[in-house]
């Protein structure tokens, strides 16, 4: 097909339409968006510019421009060619204006002095060349007035000049600029597509009435209207904030082990060949191993614990004799490193780590377990030392039969505690017996694979004991029991296990680790703390998982995972709260009271995810929330007032645009009704005076 046909066609009026303004303003994304129907992500439009010209030859050699070019505006046929220029000033562009029928000035609303250039140089220099050409005022990059301006200035090359806040321009100083020059305006994003189709058929319909003007005998030219008005562009509400949860803290095995390796708020001790003492603590054990659950579990319903009035009486007795106790740094570190602590046997009486308990203070009688399991002796409970605090406190003594030795025996315990078995044990039949002793059976299981050369296969056994021993802990948590510590609350109490909550909360570690009074306290009291908010806090530390009811009330729970600095409990805290908020609204419940009270507790409480999630619903909330929240709005801080007024939606500049677009319509549609009043009267007048000639 002959490209030029166009030119020879009847009724086809070809347009030259002439594209400039300053470099990087958006020209050559314009004309491809138009001539070939180009769609740009915002990478793209952000990457570096690099000067470039659309060739005009594209009508020649691309039939799918040339068919893009052919449009119908006003019934009238039209092929539309457009020709790009470089926007630097001191280039000649006398050719590109030769006979063009239409310009397209463009300038950046994000760069004023391209606003500044349309009036110093750009319309004189149309003016000098063409001066009966019609010129059409455009802004580019529209989509910026709405934009993130932080990370569109992150996504530019380094070197680029950032993009400030006070260099958008507002709508209508493109619009006082047109109206000084006496030309048209109109504005564009080749981002969200807008405009594109707006102004070039406006640019259509200046040339073609232009050329009204000298072709009058043109019959299918008389319909064309004059430029049109264009609506203004609503920006897209911004998507909601996706609440993220960080990566669960893996509570770290190594900590557990360390838990073992130090005796802090060890609760059971093992004599091992009456010479070996190893501390432990009783939740580990029982929620690792059936056999010690029920060994704990029996030893608990025979001989309950000391109350609080007797294990404060033993304090008191003993604070006397602990005083001159060797505890500097030095000696706690170097207990705290050692894998067995030593301690003198029980009929030492002249040791201080071992008291002598008063008549009713203990179980003098030790229970014998030689008929119970195969391995154990006896058990009995006693006032003991504890060789890192140096507080005297209850403790459950098991003394194991000779054949268990410690090595082995710990290598256990280790297991019970993390879950884990190194391959590269070397006793590892020693260590298979007493596993089948103590009926560990999963680590039993692993030895035999590591001896087979199946070590791949202690995965999924790993992964069924943490499954067991997480349902256990539970289990543990709602009954009370092994618990050694008590939480005083506003309107209840709630049992917790010490070594639990050291290895699953850094807070609680230092708190029941340090020298703080509450390490050696069974009860502490947390003031300003709801029963069942700690419930939501001990499950998540015992479970990695939140547990919601319906009478929690979700800030409260949010304040105190911040308070014991538990991030990640404070993000599935503003989840939760996000998620329900979603419910309620698409229920129809109105939540904008509710909103508004989460926004600063959530600020306050670093919960700045919810937080923002937040600001996004009163934003494109907001002009339902301020008609009925004025006063809450006008309260919140400054900052908050601030970002309202950025981001709200529809924004301010939209609600200007939209007045003044409904106003200037209305004025068109008055002329538009007067003159076609006055063209009615003409030719009723004209009918009349022939009638009577007639």
């Amino acid at each position: 097909m002959d490209t030029d046909m166009d030119y020879e066609r009847p009724n086809v009026e070809t347009i030259k339409c002439v594209v400039v303004g300053d470099n990087a303003v958006g020209k050559t994304r314009l004309i491809c968006a138009r001539a070939c129907n180009t769609t740009l992500t915002q990478y793209q439009l952000l990457a570096t510019h690099v000067p470039t010209v659309w060739a005009i030859d594209q009508y020649r050699v691309c039939q799918e421009v040339l068919e893009r070019s052919r449009d119908v505006v006003d019934e009238v046929s039209v092929s539309l060619r457009l020709w790009d220029t470089f926007g630097d000033h001191h280039k000649d562009r006398r050719f590109a204006y030769g006979r063009s029928d239409v310009v397209v000035l463009c300038f950046s609303i994000a760069n004023p002095n391209s606003l500044n250039h349309v009036k110093t140089m750009w319309y004189q220099e149309i003016k000098h060349f063409c001066p009966r050409t019609p010129v059409i005022l455009v802004g580019c990059q529209l989509d910026l007035r709405y934009a993130d301006l932080e990370a569109v200035n992150r996504a530019r090359r380094p070197l680029a000049r950032p993009i400030k806040r006070g260099d958008i321009l507002p709508p209508e100083r493109g619009r006082e600029v047109a109206k000084e020059l006496g030309i048209p305006y109109y504005e564009t994003s080749v981002f969200d597509q807008f405009g594109i189709k707006d102004v070039f058929d406006n640019a259509i319909r200046a040339a073609l009435i232009s050329r009204r003007h000298l072709q009058f005998w043109k019959s299918h030219l008389k319909k064309v209207q004059k430029p049109l008005l264009q609506a203004p562009f609503l920006p897209p509400k911004a998507p909601p904030p996706v609440i993220k949860i960080p990566e669960c803290p893996i509570p770290s095995m190594n900590e557990a082990g360390y838990l073992l390796d130090s005796p802090l708020c060890a609760d059971v001790m093992f004599v091992l060949q009456e010479q070996d003492y190893i501390f432990a603590h009783k939740i580990y054990l029982a929620t690792s191993s059936s056999k010690f659950y029920d060994l704990f579990l029996m030893e608990c319903e025979e001989n309950p614990d000391l109350d609080e009035t007797q294990c404060n009486k033993e304090n008191t007795n003993t604070d006397a004799l602990t005083s001159h106790l060797e505890t500097n740094g030095d000696s706690d570190e170097t207990s705290l490193k050692s894998a067995d602590v030593k301690i003198p046997p029980p009929e030492s009486t002249d040791s201080l780590n071992m008291l002598e308990p008063e008549p009713g203070e203990t179980n003098s009688s030790a229970r014998s377990l030689s008929s119970w399991g195969k391995g154990f002796v006896s058990v009995h409970k006693e006032m003991q030392v504890n060789p890192v605090s140096n507080r005297t406190c209850p403790v459950t003594v098991v003394k194991m039969d000779a054949s268990v030795q410690a090595g082995p025996f710990k290598t256990v315990l280790q297991f019970l505690y993390t879950g884990q078995l190194d391959e590269n044990e070397k006793d590892l039949t020693r260590l298979a017996q007493i596993a089948e002793i103590l009926e560990v059976f999963d680590l039993r299981m692993m030895v035999e694979n590591i001896t087979n050369k199946e070590a791949f296969m202690n995965q999924e056994i790993t992964k069924a004991f943490h499954v067991r021993k997480a349902n256990r802990i539970k289990e543990c948590l709602c009954k009370g029991t092994f618990s050694d510590v008590t939480f005083k609350l506003d309107d209840g109490t709630i049992n917790a296990h010490k070594p639990l909550l050291i290895c699953s909360c850094e807070w609680m570690s230092a708190m029941f680790g340090g020298s703080f009074i509450e390490s050696s306290n069974s009860e502490v009291v947390l003031p300003n703390i709801n029963k069942t908010s700690m419930q939501a806090v001990l499950d998540y530390l015992y479970t990695k998982q939140l547990s919601s009811s319906q009478e929690l009330d979700t800030l409260e729970l949010i304040a105190l995972a911040n308070r014991f600095c538990l991030p990640h409990l404070v993000a599935l805290a503003e989840q939760h709260a996000v998620q329900e908020l979603t419910k309620a609204s698409m229920s129809g419940i109105a939540i904008d009271g509710e909103v508004l009270s989460y926004l600063e507790l959530a600020q306050f409480h670093n919960a700045n995810q919810l937080a923002a999630w937040c600001l996004h619903y009163i934003c494109t909330n907001y002009n339902s929330v301020c008609s009925k929240f004025r006063k809450e709005i006008k309260a919140k801080s400054s900052d908050n007032q601030e970002y309202f007024e950025r981001h709200r939606w529809p924004p301010v500049w939209y609600l200007k645009e939209e007045d003044h677009y409904q106003r200037v319509k209305k004025e068109r549609e008055k002329e538009d009704f007067a003159l076609n009043k006055h063209h009615s009267k003409r030719k009723w007048c004209f009918w009349n005076s022939s009638a009577v000639v007639a």
